[in-house]
């Protein structure tokens, strides 16, 4: 959308009526990722709640993949490591863990004889020689074999493993096996179009993308930007998900010519973005566009996963609409009957640390089959420490699976053993690309729409 269309707008009068949705928020599964007590505790709960959570789906898959060999309903080839027999062909199930020379480790600067700064961060701690373990409720085993450095994998997911023990003490894998996809309810017939906008990374401060950039999106999705073919476009916009990093990082603004207080020197920091933001969105949700707002890594929230809404006093006028939905990260809606599942982009961010791979809709799906959204926490990737449940285990298996804040646009759709079929979405970041993706409920075909600030 160009400058050229900006003169060419309708009348309010004359603007066509915006669609409508059914909009559930999936309770059951969105529930578990508000936090109710705020303990900190120990994290190997919430690794052997993983286990106990994936380790029948995971059984299951592994049974059906290697029927010739493992008996249904039989434990005779399926053994907890403390059993593993020298020579002897059998499956184990567990959680991997990777050792990784590379991986930083706050206990190296503690044992240092000298002090010395931290390594700076890198893009990658994948090495060639990382080793990789399994572990369960009976104890841990080495795996070896070179099939381990053929497929993605990351410390905390859950998989079986085909193989025996070797003369070393090690176990020998001759193939691996994940969970799978979970259950997809069926995609509903939608017989009109009806579009989700999504965006992320609109990185609003005092280095922000261009105010006429933000403006012009805003008034598209409002329907007072571009000729009656946008116009049309724009009415049918049913929701409008930001999928974090709305705000820049927050800076400290030093002020010296304040007294030093207690000790310490006074620092003040600039709410103006959030103002800007707020602004922003209650310009949208009061042209009755229902807005649901997730948090990401840049934004005033609790850092660590499950991100929490943000709090209702920092967006005061956005949260007087009726429209406007504060939700979780990682966050579940369905829309119509479809399904949708999308992430600020911590999750994958953080895999790609420790994998070789640089295919960010890869490691998306692989997410899908591992059955779980972020299988790093707690090892590398902040979490809340869970007691009784793994609220990031995935449940079913959603027609619309959006990352933000990556790189790039990039988009695909995978098809499962079972007939699912989702539409993986990796989103830019609207400050450095000024763009939105739109999807369409009635056959989840996407594409981007772009804003500029210049001719």
């Amino acid at each position: 959308m160009d400058k050229s269309q900006i003169s060419r707008v309708l009348p309010a009068s004359m603007a066509p009526k915006r669609v409508e949705v059914i909009y559930n928020d999936m309770p059951t599964l969105n529930d578990e990722l508000l936090i109710k007590e705020k303990i900190f505790r120990q994290y190997a709960n919430l690794y052997y709640v993983r286990l106990l959570g994936l380790r029948t789906s995971v059984l299951n898959a592994a049974q059906k993949k290697w029927e010739s060999i493992l008996k249904p309903n039989t434990a005779d080839t399926v053994n907890k490591i403390l059993d593993v027999k020298f020579g002897v062909t059998c499956c184990i199930i567990g959680t991997v863990y990777m050792e990784m020379r590379l991986k930083p480790n706050i206990l190296d600067d503690v044992t240092k004889e000298h002090w010395a700064p931290p390594s700076p961060p890198r893009q990658k701690y994948c090495n060639d020689d990382d080793e990789f373990f399994l572990e369960d409720e009976s104890g841990r085993i080495k795996l070896i074999g070179g099939i381990l450095k053929q497929e993605n994998i990351v410390t905390g997911v859950i998989m079986a493993v085909l193989g025996k023990e070797s003369s070393e003490g090690n176990f020998e894998v001759f193939d691996i096996c994940f969970a799978g996809l979970p259950y997809q309810q069926p995609m509903p017939v939608i017989t009109d179009d009806k579009y989700i906008a999504l965006i992320s990374g609109m990185n609003i401060g005092p280095n922000s993308s261009p105010a006429l950039q933000l403006q012009m999106m805003t008034e598209f999705l409002n329907g007072e930007l571009g000729d009656s073919f946008e116009q049309n476009l724009a009415s049918k916009i049913a929701l409008m998900i930001v999928a974090g990093n709305s705000l820049q990082e927050v800076k400290v603004i030093e002020d010296d010519k304040k007294e030093k207080k207690y000790g310490y020197d006074s620092s003040s920091y600039n709410a103006q973005p959030l103002f800007d933001l707020d602004n922003i969105l209650n310009e949208i949700c009061s042209e009755v566009l229902p807005v649901d707002l997730m948090p990401g890594s840049n934004d005033p929230v609790n850092a660590f996963l499950p991100q929490q809404p943000i709090i209702p006093s920092l967006l005061p006028k956005a949260y007087q609409n009726s429209t406007f939905r504060r939700v979780t990260n990682p966050y579940w809606c369905e829309i119509d009957g479809v399904v949708f599942l999308g992430t600020s982009g911590q999750t994958i961010d953080d895999i790609a640390k420790y994998v070789e791979s640089e295919d960010r809709l890869k490691l998306t799906e692989q997410t899908l089959y591992w059955r779980h959204i972020a299988p790093t926490t707690p090892d590398t990737l902040w979490c809340h420490p869970f007691r009784d449940y793994d609220p990031f285990i995935m449940k079913q298996t959603p027609h619309v699976y959006f990352v933000g804040n990556q790189k790039e646009f990039a988009t695909t759709i995978i098809k499962g053993p079972e007939q699912q079929s989702i539409r993986l979405i990796s989103l830019p970041s609207f400050s450095e690309t000024g763009n939105i993706v739109l999807v369409n409920l009635k056959n989840l075909d996407c594409h981007t729409m772009s804003f500029s600030s210049t001719l």
